[in-house]
């Protein structure tokens, strides 16, 4: 039997799309992936580095040109949220752009400067540092380019406050991170850990730090201690620095890996210790990390996080804004999603999950047209009906997939 039945897999996702960017119509410069529509959505095809060098000129069918940065190449995450994003301005016929900020928060204020300057409507931003959004803001205000904040926004409610004040603030979209490390905090203290190294990416990640945050309250709570807190600047130096807290401590019973490549890292460094039972859990989804969680000889054995589904959410809400379509609330205020929730995927579904999610598109570009020029209410029930269960039965009801694999996992249909 399997790792996946044996250890009674709980893969919490907040959703996901695929990371197809097999050409439908819009001009792209920047990081998008390579392929035909055969192996449209298999994300392992898609290499930023590869694509960084495209430069394809010239107005989209939409007549609206959308720029989005990402962090850096070679992380699965940041490639996967990129493309998610892209997917939509393809479906959108829309013209679009990318930055590179090379693993610099400083980049990001350039780069946001470069995608104003080469004549973007919107701009969908990713950006970690708290004390730069007003900077951004303040940025695309001043150009008349709407912006929305993808996948991190701000903890700090006079920040909030402040951009819901601006005119072209399109919204945000982003999960509720403190659920993720709740998750596997209880699952810890469900299998008893009492100590444990937590490995993460740099200090006050919108993202990391939420969750690491309430890891350790919950975790700590339940009489758990945290032998060590390990934070990296790049998921290069996050191998010598786990490498280096092994050193420094006893064997823990569990390492939280905040982010799934911190996860891999622990692994790795965990090859130096074959007589430690130490196990791993992560945050943060991708197919490396579902293949160890797989295998045997590896020690991770619980995963939970987005499935960057944000990138996807984050462009449609953008995009209704450059439509002139800006989603707002009662209030009058732009969009403000903080609370995608995770979702599992069992060992009966998890075939489903890799053939009709992983490797192909959740939405297809018939769905994702039709998301452009809905109400903000609307756009919250979208978001909030999300689900893998609800995808696939849209997919079965849209006959994509079979009523036999459907029945092989468990779904009663006809």
């Amino acid at each position: 039997m399997g790792k996946i039945l044996k250890k009674a897999m709980a893969v919490g996702l907040i959703g996901c799309i695929s990371f197809s960017l097999a050409a439908c119509g819009g001009s792209t410069t920047g990081a998008r992936a390579q392929g035909d529509k055969e192996n449209s959505g298999n994300q392992e095809e898609a290499s930023t580095e590869q694509a960084a060098a495209e430069q394809t000129d010239g107005a989209g069918a939409s007549g609206i040109k959308i720029g989005y940065n990402y962090f850096g190449t070679g992380g699965y995450s940041l490639a996967a949220l990129a493309n998610q994003s892209q997917i939509v301005l393809d479906a959108c016929k829309d013209e679009s752009t990318s930055a590179d900020d090379q693993f610099s928060v400083e980049n990001i204020i350039t780069d946001v400067e470069n995608m104003i300057a080469s004549g973007c409507d919107g701009i969908i931003i990713w950006l970690p540092a708290e004390p730069l959004y007003t900077v951004v803001a303040d940025m695309c205000e001043e150009a008349g380019v709407y912006f929305v904040l993808n996948d991190k926004v701000p903890s700090d409610p006079a920040i909030k406050e402040k951009l819901l004040s601006y005119e072209h603030f399109a919204g945000a979209v982003a999960p509720a991170n403190s659920v993720y490390g709740e998750m596997l905090a209880q699952y810890a203290i469900d299998q008893g850990y009492k100590t444990c190294i937590a490995t993460s990416s740099a200090e006050g990640d919108a993202s990391d730090q939420p969750r690491l945050d309430a890891f350790k309250e919950k975790f700590i709570a339940e009489g758990g201690t945290i032998l060590a807190e390990v934070h990296s600047d790049t998921t290069a130096d996050s191998l010598p620095n786990m490498q280096d807290a092994l050193i420094a401590n006893e064997e823990p019973d569990v390492i939280y890996g905040v982010g799934s490549d911190y996860a891999i890292s622990a692994c790795t460094a965990l090859e130096g210790y074959p007589n430690y039972k130490t196990k791993v859990i992560t945050s943060g989804l991708d197919k490396e990390a579902l293949g160890l969680l797989m295998d045997e000889t590896v020690p991770l054995e619980m995963i939970n996080g987005d499935y960057w589904i944000a990138g996807c959410f984050s462009a449609i809400v953008l995009q209704n804004a450059c439509a002139g379509n800006k989603l707002t609330d009662a209030n009058g205020n732009a969009i403000w999603v903080d609370t995608i929730e995770p979702f599992e995927v069992s060992a009966e579904t998890y075939d489903l999950y890799e053939k009709y999610f992983m490797d192909q598109s959740v939405y297809t570009e018939e769905e994702i047209q039709a998301m452009v020029g809905i109400s903000c209410d609307e756009m919250l029930s979208i978001i909030n009906d999300y689900s893998l269960d609800s995808r696939l039965m849209a997919k079965y009801e849209a006959g994509i997939i079979p009523a036999d694999e459907m029945k092989a996992a468990g779904y009663d249909v006809q």
